[in-house]
């Protein structure tokens, strides 16, 4: 009984610290809504999924054409699991999967900026149950781990599944973690050589009936010097789970427009994505790095050049259309852009359909459907509230893109917008929440950007249901930091979101 008293009180009084810590975190804080993961204490008593788990209040707010959406928060930076975990880093690319052990689901993230990719276990209610990490920041390349995609095996091809991670930096490899490995080594290469050496923001197979027998990826090179952005392909012959004995292809435009007139490229000229005209229909080609895989990220360059591959402004998350074989052949991707008053001729970012040929991913068909350019570069653009397009998610009939204002904004917080599938009808989702009780110094900005939107409505079996990743980067703590394994002081966020159309 003495001992029963002693906890008693102790969860008390960690409520009440973490209620005077999390200002803005009422409906929760209490235990009461989902909040109880504070400091060790276990979060599987919930017993319902759609509520928060979290001692946070979701980081986002719905605008009002979404108010039927709803958010909760799963698990914060503020929060510790049971056995130890935090969250720690900022939140970027992710995968969920269902848990072959248990009737609940594993969810990798990665720590963009410490280096790392966690590892998280969800009940079947989606409450929090442990944590652990299979890369952290004392892996030798130290590379920043931006998106990521999960190579599900039963939709991609082969036997295994498997985490490919993006480094886009020191390394420049894309990763490949086993999600389900027993005693994580968070320190060991993962990288997959023979897809190349570029400032990898993602790495996205195509789906094994796609192009049947075949190993298709593309990738996008978050570059904006030497050879600047590119769109990859990585394409192998030799069956749909080939990662090793591959070929390399970049992007090249065969046609072009110049004062609105289209026309066939020049050979051995390089033209870049200024040479487009908005929502207009250009032929493009992949053409291959020859012995790519053996080239260093410098020697990459120099190849893209070589081959006269088409530019863009930092190339950012790349996504494709479900719903069928047929449709995995729409692949969607993000530009980033870089700023106004740089002399690019990309400032606020673009968004693109590559339509990819039925018998050849070689082929295409490449289209600009959405631009933030309204007043700047061609004046052509569609959102004139557009800044830094950055991560992308792709359903059957809509095309969620998101913001990453933090090299330059237009004067408002990271929006979440909604397209068709055209880039038309375009609708502000949600927006990041500025938190003042939550900066360091009680000053935010707005500094904070999105990770990855991930629909997990099939695997909860939950139509409509997205998870999201946060990156609250105003959000700073000194006990955030963990040495060298995880060295920076910010803390992140992952969310549910519910109703929201697929």
């Amino acid at each position: 009984m003495k001992d029963l008293k002693i906890r008693v009180l102790n969860y008390l009084l960690l409520i009440l610290v973490s209620t005077s810590i999390i200002s803005c975190s009422e409906d929760g804080a209490d235990g009461v809504n989902g909040a109880d993961g504070v400091n060790g204490i276990d979060f599987t008593d919930m017993g319902t999924m759609f509520e928060n788990k979290s001692n946070l209040k979701p980081l986002v707010k719905m605008q009002s054409g979404f108010s039927n959406v709803k958010a909760y928060s799963l698990i914060s930076s503020s929060d510790i699991l049971s056995n130890g975990f935090q969250l720690l880093g900022a939140q970027d690319g992710a995968g969920l999967l269902k848990d072959p052990k248990s009737d609940g689901y594993i969810y990798l993230s990665n720590a963009e900026d410490d280096y790392s990719v966690s590892r998280i276990f969800f009940d079947k209610n989606m409450n929090p149950v442990k944590g652990d990490w299979l890369l952290n920041g004392l892996v030798g390349d130290r590379a920043r781990q931006c998106s990521a995609t999960m190579w599900e095996a039963s939709i991609h091809g082969g036997s295994k599944d498997i985490f490919l991670s993006a480094s886009e930096d020191i390394s420049y490899h894309v990763k490949a973690i086993d999600p389900y490995i027993e005693i994580p080594t968070p320190t060991a290469d993962f990288g997959l050589k023979a897809l190349g050496e570029f400032s990898w923001e993602n790495a996205v197979p195509l789906p094994k009936g796609t192009y049947a027998g075949k190993t298709v990826i593309i990738g996008g090179d978050d570059d904006f010097i030497g050879s600047e952005g590119q769109v990859i392909l990585y394409y192998s012959e030799n069956g749909d789970a080939d990662l090793e004995n591959g070929k390399i292809f970049v992007l090249r435009f065969k046609q072009y427009s110049n004062a609105g007139i289209t026309s066939s490229v020049t050979p051995m000229l390089i033209y870049n994505e200024g040479q487009l005209g908005f929502q207009k229909i250009y032929d493009v080609e992949f053409v291959e790095i020859k012995n790519g895989k053996d080239l260093t990220k410098n020697e990459m360059e120099i190849a893209c050049i070589g081959v006269q591959a088409s530019q863009f402004m930092r190339v950012e998350d790349v996504d494709y259309q479900k719903g069928s074989d047929a449709n995995g052949r729409n692949v969607f991707f993000a530009v980033t852009g870089r700023g106004p008053d740089t002399g690019s001729y990309n400032d606020w970012g673009t968004v693109y359909k590559l339509e990819l040929d039925p018998t050849t991913p070689t082929q295409g068909k490449l289209t600009q459907i959405i631009s933030g350019n309204t007043d700047t570069n061609n004046k052509d653009g569609n959102v004139a509230l557009l800044q830094s397009p950055d991560n992308i998610c792709v359903t059957e009939n809509f095309i969620y893109f998101q913001e990453d204002p933090n090299s330059f904004s237009r004067n408002h917080a990271a929006y979440i917008y909604q397209s068709n599938l055209s880039g038309n009808n375009i609708k502000v989702v949600l927006e990041l929440v500025i938190e003042q009780n939550l900066a360091e110094n009680g000053f935010t900005g707005r500094s904070g950007e999105f990770g990855a939107l991930t629909d997990v409505s099939d695997k909860l079996g939950q139509p409509g249901t997205f998870m999201l990743n946060l990156q609250p980067h105003y959000w700073k703590r000194n006990d955030f930091v963990k040495g060298e394994s995880f060295p920076h002081n910010e803390g992140g966020q992952i969310i549910l979101l519910k109703g929201l159309p697929r």
